[in-house]
């Protein structure tokens, strides 16, 4: 259930688009964690955001998905 982010796209419109597939997910049933909700965003997005990823894997940072949603923003 990837969706990718396009490259006219906003950060922020992709991320609300991906939190309302992670509540139809809830809804059936599905159990996904916040590590694996920010997972599947980072792998979204789109190359601009290379250097973000791997910062955010390098800094071991915890985010959740409204604070990622805001760092995304400010990048």
């Amino acid at each position: 259930m990837i969706s990718q982010q396009k490259t006219c796209t906003p950060v922020k419109e992709n991320m609300l688009k991906l939190m309302r597939f992670f509540v139809e997910a809830e809804v059936n049933r599905a159990e996904l964690d916040v590590n694996t909700q920010i997972e599947i965003v980072l792998k979204s997005l789109t190359k601009e955001f290379v250097s973000f990823r791997v910062a955010y894997n390098l800094g071991n940072k915890a985010f959740t998905l409204t604070q990622l949603m805001k760092e995304l923003q400010s990048y």
